[in-house]
C-alpha cells in the first residue's frame, strides 16, 4: 500500500511549478497541501488530512533542495543561427509541394537552416536567407507572410528529457524573467530551437546560459 509521502512525491514529480517552489523554499506548504489534496486522495482512494499532506511536503523540499532535477543543465550543447526568414501560408496541396522542392534545395545547401511545421490551417517555413527568394517565388502565390531579421538558439537535451515533465520551463522561464519576446517553438525529439527577433538574441542566449550551466 503507497504512503501519503510517496503519492505526494509523484504528484509534485508531476508538477514543475509546485517542485521548484519546494525547492527554493518560497512555496507555502499548508497552500500547496490544499491544492493537491483531492489528487492525494484520489490516488489513495481514502481521505488525506492536510496537516499529513503538509508534513509530506516538508520531508520533501528537504530533500529536492538537495537535488539538482534541472535538467537544462545536462544541455550538451546550444548553438545560435542568424540570418533566417520566416514564412507563413495557408495550407494547400500545391503549397506541399513546393514545400518538398524547397526542403531538397535545403539539403543541398551547406549548413542550410530549414525548419518545417504544418498546423491544422497554416504552414510555417523557417529558412535560412539565402533560400529567400526560392521561398518567395514558389509560394508567393499562396498569401505569404514573411518575417525577415530572425535568429535561433537551438539545444539539444538529455534522453531522459523525453519523459519528464515541464522540461522546458526553466528555459522559457528564464526568457519570460527577462522581458523577452519568442517568435517560433520548434522540437525534434530531444532538439529544442526557440526563434527570436535579432534584436533579443543576445540577452536570450545570456538568460538560457544561466540556467543550462
Amino acid at each position: 500500500m503507497r504512503t501519503v509521502s510517496q503519492v505526494v512525491e509523484d504528484v509534485i514529480g508531476r508538477s514543475p511549478f509546485y517542485a521548484e517552489a519546494l525547492a527554493e523554499g518560497i512555496g507555502n506548504n499548508a497552500e500547496i497541501a490544499r491544492r493537491i489534496k483531492p489528487d492525494v486522495e484520489k490516488r489513495l482512494l481514502e481521505e488525506v488530512s492536510e496537516s499529513a499532506i503538509s508534513m509530506a511536503l516538508h520531508r520533501l523540499s528537504k530533500n529536492l533542495q538537495k537535488q539538482n532535477t534541472n535538467l537544462v543543465g545536462k544541455v550538451r550543447d546550444i548553438t545560435v543561427r542568424s540570418n533566417l526568414v520566416q514564412f507563413v501560408c495557408p495550407n494547400s496541396s500545391d503549397a506541399s509541394e513546393a514545400l518538398e522542392t524547397i526542403s531538397a534545395h535545403a539539403r543541398r545547401a551547406k549548413d542550410s537552416f530549414f525548419n518545417y511545421s504544418r498546423g491544422m490551417h497554416e504552414t510555417i517555413l523557417i529558412v535560412s536567407d539565402e533560400l529567400e527568394k526560392e521561398v518567395t517565388d514558389l509560394l508567393g502565390k499562396h498569401g505569404l507572410k514573411k518575417i525577415n531579421g530572425l535568429s535561433a538558439i537551438t539545444m539539444r537535451l538529455p534522453e531522459e528529457s523525453l519523459e519528464a515533465p515541464g522540461v522546458y520551463y526553466p528555459i522559457l522561464k528564464a526568457i519570460a524573467l527577462e522581458g523577452i519576446s519568442l517568435v517560433e517553438l520548434t522540437s525534434v525529439r530531444t532538439e529544442f530551437s526557440i526563434i527570436f527577433q535579432d534584436a533579443d538574441i543576445d540577452r536570450a542566449f545570456s538568460a538560457i546560459k544561466k540556467v543550462a550551466s
